[in-house]
C-alpha cells in the first residue's frame, strides 16, 4: 500500500511515490492519475512541490497534463521513470553539497587570505594561467579548475577544514566531471577565478569571500536550471 511522505519532500521522493502508484495500480499509457488535490492529500506535500515534480515528468514525456481533465500516464516504462529519478537525485545531491561548500569555503577563504605564502600564491597563479589559456582557446579546463580549488583548500593551512571539505570529495568531484549530462558546465565562472586570485593576493578577505560566493551562486543556478 502506498503511504504518504512523512517529511518535507524532495522532488525525487514525489517521483518515487508517483512511480510506485503507477506500478501498484497497474496503470498503463493513457490511464488517469488521481487529481492534484488528491495527490497532495495522499503525499502530504505542498501544491508547489507537486506541480514542479509533475512539470518535470511532463517535460520528459512520462506524464501528460490535460487542462480541465487531469493527469495521465504517457510513458509507463520503469526505465524512463528510473532514469529521471536518478537524474533528480543527483541534482538534489549536488545542490545539498553546494550548501555545504558555501559554509565551509567561506571560512576556508578567510584562512587562505590569512595564511597563504608567497610561494603558494605563485603556484596558484601558475595553475590559473593554464586555466585561462585553455578557457580562451575553448579547451576544457575542468582538471586544472579542480586543482585550483584543491590548492585553495590546502593553502588554508587548517587540516580539519581540509578533511571536512575532502570528506565530500566523491560528490565534489562531480562538479568538475560534467554532471547532469551538461556539455560545458560553469564556464561563465572561469573569469571570476582571476578576480578571486587577485582578492586573495591583496589579502582582501571580504572581497575574496564575495567573489567565491558569486562563483558558487552561478554554479547553483546552472544546476537548478537542468531538467
Amino acid at each position: 500500500m502506498v503511504t504518504g511522505i512523512q517529511r518535507t519532500p524532495l522532488q525525487s521522493e514525489i517521483i518515487k511515490f508517483i512511480n510506485n502508484y503507477i506500478k501498484e495500480n497497474d496503470l498503463k499509457v493513457g490511464d488517469k492519475l488521481p487529481s492534484q488535490a488528491e495527490l497532495i492529500q495522499m503525499m502530504g506535500v505542498s501544491r508547489t512541490s507537486l506541480r514542479e515534480s509533475i512539470k518535470t515528468l511532463e517535460a520528459k514525456n512520462i506524464l501528460e497534463v490535460k487542462n480541465g481533465k487531469g493527469i495521465y500516464v504517457k510513458d509507463d516504462s520503469d526505465k524512463s521513470i528510473l532514469l529521471q529519478l536518478e537524474f533528480t537525485e543527483e541534482k538534489e545531491l549536488l545542490l545539498e553539497v553546494l550548501e555545504a561548500r558555501r559554509l565551509l569555503e567561506k571560512e576556508i577563504i578567510r584562512l587562505v587570505v590569512k595564511n597563504i605564502t608567497d610561494d603558494e600564491l605563485k603556484k596558484l597563479d601558475d595553475i590559473l594561467k593554464v586555466i585561462m589559456d585553455k578557457y580562451y582557446l575553448g579547451e576544457r579546463q575542468n582538471k586544472e579548475d579542480r586543482q585550483f580549488h584543491n590548492m585553495i583548500y590546502e593553502f588554508s593551512h587548517n587540516r580539519i577544514m581540509v578533511q571536512l571539505i575532502h570528506s565530500i570529495s566523491d560528490v565534489m568531484d562531480k562538479f568538475w566531471d560534467f554532471p547532469l549530462n551538461m556539455d560545458s558546465p560553469f564556464t561563465e565562472t572561469i573569469p571570476m577565478h582571476v578576480d578571486l586570485y587577485e582578492a586573495i593576493k591583496n589579502r582582501d578577505v571580504k572581497k575574496a569571500q564575495e567573489i567565491n560566493s558569486t562563483i558558487l551562486e552561478s554554479v547553483l543556478k546552472d544546476i537548478e536550471n537542468q531538467s
